[in-house]
């Protein structure tokens, strides 16, 4: 299967378009920041003030589309903007989902690069361009998440309290530095944006067809401004809540395993190494508080704004997934180009020509024309990973579990009237003169995960204008973020053979009863009886970022028609960020290779001498794949589950599975796991180990001048106006990574051994090679005995970095509303935080005999030219404190033409070239320990090499007016955008980590590269059609991207996946019943689009890069059609 653009059903010659939508015009407020510097505005905003009408317009599409478009038409820059009309007129409930209308604009739909198999309810990142590096802002100001990522989690803020978000492609000097992809300024409503009181309200009820809930949704806003003798004072308070309950649902083929021609067929072969379906329920609840405070002095000299903001998302899922892995495909020892030869390892029953029960007459698999499996019953290979040398469960004869027929009854489909356990333990043992099968193992898995992430800023901002051309502005703010997160993950198991069809769109599943097993009961997998408890998984985070910026600026008007303004400030900032992100705490409880499996094994496991005994009844009977996509694909709908309850009480986990309550009264536990927060290796008083903790502060100060020029009377010919602005940005950052390094562990007694070489391994011995041991070596290598001491030791790196950065925007105005506008600037992108972690675990470099020879360096002779110590090589793996920031080269050349007030076409061409772009790589860090310095080998994140990404967007707008009535209400938004990726490579790199690397497996040898950036899609498109007609409005909104890399280091499929072209459609209809009440109707996702990825099974790799793509399937996803009845109100 090929995922090609024509499958994907994209003409590069459509153009089909995205939102453009307004801000709303606050006064005081300018595209460039919280502050407008250009003292004109104010006489602007006064005029506002006075010609602001008090009547209530409740639908206004029309005139925030015009708003939009002036925005766009006077930008000093590249800018979209979308207000918050625009916002409710849509069904978005996220501001990603908003973003998604904007030309250039994409969204990541899986929980996170690392794990595709998750949708939630929202929209969890923002690409602008095909890039990830967007710089987020509230206000104009810095805002950021606890994460380990540098910007905001989009899901973050509640869009209610939005007035508009403006979307900047490129730069002037007064902005904040820090995004290479784009800018994203978030902004709140102020007091003086209306002339007296306004009272709003919103009530909404949501509902979603596969989760079959109803939620309530609500927001309430309050502003006034008083005239006094003082001035005039403003106070406006808004608050927000949100909340949804959606299921995602999804059918997956987890890993290919590619089998070598021969082994089944003539051809290579693709056989799924399991299966897996998911239901997975969220429930998000979003809260937000807007609170500003503004005042005027009556003279307008002097203006506060005192601001603060608070969001907080509480996001909870609980998760039910039926699996089966049959093949265990080992990362440590497999990469991507692993191809398998041994059939025994997936096979029938019966399987003819594989030498296993050649004379039982079973059906072979069956395979499609591209090699991927298509049908057959599976089983495991006996002998095969965890199976083959239990001691404690008996060899010949076979014993058991005292008790366990007694209690459980009998089965004998194999002749041993045992629940569950294995008849026969090894390949060599065989049942009815046949080699032993085994059945896959069946697994459902219970999930509970509950995170709150919040976000507050607070802000000052003072305006004083001395002169009618002077104007200086101080700001100030503090931002306060705190993410906490307890994720844990159950899984228990039985026995079936599985019966996999996967001719159809969706995997199909049956249950056959088990080779190997005996079960009991009539319906073994709704029995609890043939149940034991596998393993549990749980995950901590606990990060805290917080941040501290003073920013001042002056502007100083000119009466000259080419020489406008000069502007110039100054901002310090100090950022400091400790997280505190555990490992996914695996561990067996009774897995049948485990300790003492036999005792434990079963979910009702009494007492014994061994074991302690499982208390209570924590187990249900459990519904499983009836409705939805999961309908009709699993032979099988009641399973065994843990109770839900037990997930969410750590402590009633601990003490029914934990290894401390397993071992009370002095037994031995079977169980391997200890709960987070009871790890042994944990640092004193915490839940958390040295390197799951990351400590940076960042200081950041930066300075610019901007002088800006020209305008309408700026003549360069004809009838040709130019405007613009040149500037320069200075920045500095001063890093601190506060962490540790353990040194290598201690030369063992016998690698420090002097035993000479026989005179058999001397005569081995190559020409160039020395006649010692490597022991001999070692012993006389007292430095690197020194060095080698398994030592802990704190670690503080600082570093220092400076960055020019020049921007030049121009804007050329032509007769009959064109305009031609050209931008170039440099930008910077700090590197994501989860990169700075300063962590590092050293290994000690293995000395092989065939070392020990001539113009070796590291070998350290005496005076007779013979080898008598050793200078080892040392090696680790972590982040990088010393990364510079990835800078990019911006240039934007668009023409527009403004031909209606609700009526343009433009066309932007823009490149991007980046430079220190961060991938993985490795550097040399000298190190320290008892005296001894050595040069270490760290793997982690690096500066690489430059390249560039390119593209173009087109967009349209208009409203039909020339139609006659009703249809001159209907109109027209339409974008595309394509992009071209010229080198850019995918850093193979992870933020969170556990243990101080960054590497992720796919930088390993052998992977494929899909030579594509994650999340790019060439191709991209909105079409909107609306219709606004006096109190009636009605809006389609259909959003396509072309196929993108979704991941390349996924969780659970080890290959590049993919997703395949995809295409949502939104739509609205909202009615003013009069100046004041508007009842709206809003649905999500009416296509029921489903998402399909796919894995690339082959490609280019660095040994075979000619190696043509190969893509099959890895799994299809479904979410709720949603929709939304609101009333809204406004007084």
């Amino acid at each position: 299967m090929n995922i090609s653009k024509k499958q994907c059903g994209i003409s590069r010659a459509a153009l089909a378009f995205a939102l453009l939508c307004g801000f709303s015009g606050t006064a005081g407020q300018a595209l460039a920041g919280p502050q407008d510097s250009k003292v004109t505005a104010d006489a602007k905003a006064d005029e506002a003030d006075k010609t602001l009408d008090t009547t209530v317009v409740v639908v206004g599409s029309r005139q925030a589309l015009k708003t939009a478009q002036q925005t766009k038409k006077s930008a000093d820059t590249v800018v979209d903007s979308i207000t918050a009309t625009d916002i409710g007129a849509f069904p978005d409930k996220s501001v990603a989902e908003a973003l998604q209308r904007v030309p250039g604009v994409t969204v990541m739909r899986s929980v996170a690069g690392g794990d595709v198999m998750h949708f939630p309810a929202e929209p969890t990142g923002v690409i602008i361009r095909g890039l990830q590096q967007v710089k987020s802002e509230f206000n104009g100001r810095d805002i950021f998440s606890a994460g380990s990522a540098s910007g905001l989690s989009w899901e973050d803020i509640s869009p209610e309290m939005l007035s508009g978000v403006d979307t900047y492609k490129n730069l002037t000097a007064d902005m904040l530095e820090g995004g290479v992809a784009g800018t994203v300024n978030l902004k709140t409503r102020l007091p003086f944006d209306q002339k007296g009181q306004l009272i709003s309200a919103t009530l909404e009820a949501d509902y979603g067809d596969l989760s079959k809930k109803w939620t309530p949704n609500g927001s309430a806003l309050y502003s006034n401004r008083w005239h006094t003798e003082l001035g005039d004072f403003g106070f406006l308070a808004d608050i927000a809540y949100s909340k949804i309950e959606t299921t995602s649902q999804g059918a997956i083929l987890p890993r290919m395993m590619p089998f070598a021609a021969g082994t089944y067929t003539s051809n290579m072969n693709f056989i799924p190494s399991g299966i897996s379906y998911n239901d997975t329920v969220y429930d998000r609840t979003r809260k937000g508080v807007s609170l500003a405070g503004q005042w005027a002095s009556t003279d307008n000299h002097f203006k506060a704004t005192l601001q603060y903001n608070k969001s907080t998302y509480e996001n909870t899922w609980n998760e039910n997934q039926l699996l089966s892995y049959w093949a265990w495909v080992d990362p440590a020892t497999t990469n991507e180009s692993t191809v398998w030869t041994d059939g025994s390892l997936i096979a029938p029953p019966d399987a003819p020509g594989l030498g296993i029960n050649q004379a039982g007459g079973g059906t072979p698999f069956t395979f499609g024309a591209d090699g991927l499996f298509q049908k057959g019953v599976i089983t495991a290979s006996a002998g095969g990973w965890g199976y083959g040398a239990i001691a404690d469960w008996g060899a010949d004869p076979v014993s058991y579990a005292a008790g366990s027929t007694d209690q459980y009854g009998t089965y004998s489909q194999y002749g041993i009237d045992k629940p569950v356990y294995q008849p026969c333990l090894n390949s060599g043992v065989t049942h009815a003169n046949q080699p032993c099968r085994l059945a896959p193992s069946v697994n459902l898995a219970t999930r509970y995960s509950t995170e709150t992430r919040t976000v507050e800023d607070t802000a000052l901002n003072f305006i004083w204008t001395p002169t009618d051309r002077l104007k200086l502005t101080f700001d100030a703010q503090h931002v306060l973020s705190v993410n906490t997160h307890y994720d844990i993950t159950y899984r228990n198991g039985t026995y079936a053979n599985l019966a996999v069809d996967l001719t159809g769109d969706l995997p199909r599943l049956n249950f056959e009863l088990p080779s190997g097993y005996n079960v009991v009961g009539t319906n073994p997998l709704s029995d609890y009886r043939n149940y034991f408890n596998e393993s549990i998984m749980d995950h901590l985070e606990d990060s805290k970022a917080s941040m501290n910026a003073v920013r001042i600026d002056a502007a100083y008007a000119f009466d000259n028609p080419w020489f406008s303004e000069i502007r110039a400030g100054v901002r310090m900032s100090e950022r400091d960020q400790l997280n505190k992100w555990s490992a996914y705490n695996w561990q067996s409880i009774s897995s049948n290779w485990g300790a003492n499996p036999a005792d434990s094994f079963h979910l009702d496991a009494p007492a014994t001498a061994n074991f302690a005994g499982y208390p209570g009844t924590y187990w249900q009977t459990t519904a499983f794949g009836t409705d939805g996509l999961l309908k009709g694909l699993i032979g099988q709908n009641t399973f065994v589950t843990i109770k839900p309850d037990y997930l969410k009480d750590i402590n009633l986990m601990e003490s029914t599975f934990g290894m401390t309550a397993q071992s009370a009264n002095g037994k031995t536990p079977s169980s391997n796991w200890d709960p987070i927060c009871m790890r042994a290796a944990n640092i004193s008083g915490t839940c958390f180990q040295p390197g799951e903790i990351l400590n940076v502060k960042l200081k950041q100060d930066s300075a610019y001048v901007m002088a800006k020029f020209g305008g309408p009377d700026a003549v360069v010919f004809g009838d040709i106006t130019l405007s613009g602005n040149v500037g320069v940005r200075l920045v500095e950052t001063n890093l601190t990574s506060v962490g540790a390094v353990n040194f290598a562990v201690p030369f063992t007694g016998e690698e420090l051994t002097c035993l000479p070489l026989s005179p058999e391994q001397i005569a081995a011995l190559g020409p160039n090679q020395y006649a010692v041991s490597p022991g001999c070596l070692a012993q006389n290598s007292l430095a690197d005995q020194s060095f080698s001491n398994g030592g802990y030791t704190s670690s503080t790196v600082k570093t220092k970095h400076t960055y020019t950065l020049p921007s030049l925007n121009l804007r050329f105005s032509l007769p009959d509303g064109w305009i031609v506008r050209f931008a170039a600037s440099r930008g910077m992108y700090m590197p994501d935080i989860g990169l700075l972690k300063n962590y590092t675990t050293l290994q000690r470099s293995y000395v092989p005999q065939s070392a020990i020879a001539v113009g070796n360096p590291s070998l350290v002779l005496n005076s007779a030219g013979q080898p008598v110590s050793y200078i080892y090589g040392y090696s680790g793996s972590t982040g990088n404190p010393r990364l510079r920031a990835i800078q990019a080269d911006q240039f934007d050349l668009s023409v527009e033409r403004y031909f209606a007030e609700v009526g343009s076409f433009s066309f932007d061409i823009f490149s991007k070239k980046f430079y220190d772009y961060i991938q993985n790589g490795t550097f040399v860090v000298p190190m320290t320990n008892n005296g001894v310095t050595r040069n270490v080998a760290v793997n982690g994140p690096v500066n690489g090499d430059g390249a560039s990404v390119k593209g173009f967007e087109v967009a349209y707008q208009r409203y039909f007016t020339f139609l006659p009535k009703p249809f001159d209400g209907l109109g027209i938004q339409a974008n595309y955008t394509h992009l071209h990726n010229e080198g850019v490579k995918n850093a193979n790199l992870t933020l969170d980590t556990a243990d101080g690397s960054t590497i992720t497996r796919s930088a390993q040898e052998g992977m494929i590269n899909p030579g594509r950036l994650e999340q790019l899609s060439d191709d991209s498109y909105n079409l909107i059609l609306m219709y606004d007609k006096g109190p009636f409005g009605a809006r389609l909104a259909y959003n396509w991207r072309s196929k993108y890399v979704n991941s390349v280091n996924d969780c659970c499929i080890g290959f590049p996946v993919w997703n395949a072209a995809e295409g949502f459609l939104d739509g609205s209809l909202r009615y003013a019943l009069n100046t004041h009440t508007e009842i709206d109707l809003q649905g999500t996702n009416l296509l029921d689009t489903r998402p399909k990825i796919y894995q690339e099974v082959l490609g280019p790799t660095a040994a075979n890069p000619n190696q043509a793509p190969l893509f099959l399937p890895a799994g299809t996803f479904a979410f709720d059609r949603r929709i939304q009845v609101s009333i809204r109100l406004k007084y």
